[in-house]
């Protein structure tokens, strides 16, 4: 008998706790579906404000990138490091095969009456570029002596010096900036880039070459790719000495020539250059102007909507 009734109330035990466990789960899927209803409630409040904010994150991140103007030509500036009076004849040769105007480039360090015999020897029209191998406050006296005998001839040079990259400091910079120059060619390894210093010195990129095995095939590619400047420099003195083969001379200038018949790629001066280069960061210094305008209003806009997205959320219970 005893057996029984134990039998009974374990059943009964049995019973309430199978229906405790059912009444548990039946209310925590009803909670769960409260809670999901709610959710889809809110998500759907929540999704016009969602969507406009996408849009403006979207209107904001367009406006960012219209701050960078994007060239439409790629420029080759071709120079000739003079070494001796009798480059000018090859240079003529050159510049009556193709279609480039060709820049003079002259090593301040040389002796004035050098420099002076170069000058005279070339064609007025030909813009010259001023140059030293090394940098430092002497050169710059020597620089300045240079300068100063081609404004008593009256003969015109362009205000880009061509500093090698080893010397690009801010102090050489500095020095160059207080003699009149507003720009300097750098050199940047992986492709051609052009740009502004803080100090407001614009730069483009050169390629120097003195010998054959000189790699430069991938850059004027590059250079055409991105649309941006480029002088290459031909060393004189490594051309009269066979460094620079006239075969691999001849095969770099049927390759620009090639790229320069193309409508976005052209030959340019250092002069041009300069003006193009100044002009696209005048471009770009209004489009900043516009950006920070737009953007502070924008940017006011999305945090209001960031806020409204969040107190909608925020009623979500967990």
């Amino acid at each position: 008998m005893k057996t029984k009734i134990r039998n009974v109330l374990c059943a009964i035990c049995c019973l309430l706790v199978a229906g405790a466990v059912a009444y548990m789960i039946y209310t925590d899927r009803q909670e769960e579906a409260a809670q999901t209803a709610l959710a889809e409630e809110l998500q759907a409040e929540a999704r016009p404000y969602e969507n406009q904010l996408q849009e403006l994150r979207s209107e904001l991140s367009d406006l960012e990138a219209s701050v960078s103007y994007a060239s439409e030509e790629a420029r080759f500036l071709v120079g000739f490091l003079l070494s001796e009076v009798s480059d000018i004849s090859y240079i003529e040769e050159k510049a009556a095969a193709y279609d480039f105007a060709p820049v003079l480039i002259l090593d301040c360090t040389e002796e004035l009456t050098e420099i002076e015999a170069l000058v005279e020897a070339a064609d007025a029209d030909w813009e010259i570029t001023l140059y030293a191998s090394g940098f430092s406050e002497d050169v710059n006296d020597e620089v300045l002596a240079v300068m100063a005998w081609l404004d008593s001839v009256e003969r015109e040079y362009a205000d880009v010096f061509f500093l090698r990259d080893d010397f690009c400091t801010t102090s050489n910079l500095k020095l160059l900036q207080d003699d009149g120059f507003t720009g300097y060619t750098s050199y940047h390894s992986a492709s051609p880039t052009e740009g502004q210093t803080d100090e407001g010195m614009v730069y483009f990129d050169y390629s120097y070459l003195t010998s054959s095995g000189t790699s430069v095939t991938s850059r004027i590619s590059a250079l055409y790719s991105g649309k941006t400047s480029m002088l290459v420099v031909f060393d004189m003195a490594s051309i009269n000495s066979g460094a620079l083969s006239e075969a691999y001379v001849t095969s770099l200038f049927d390759t620009m020539q090639g790229y320069a018949e193309k409508e976005d790629c052209s030959f340019s001066t250092v002069t041009e250059t300069v003006q193009r280069l100044s002009e696209v960061l005048a471009i770009e210094e209004e489009n900043q102007k516009e950006y920070e305008e737009q953007a502070a209003a924008l940017q006011e806009q999305i945090e209001a909507l960031e806020e409204t997205i969040a107190d909608i959320y925020a009623r979500l219970e967990y």
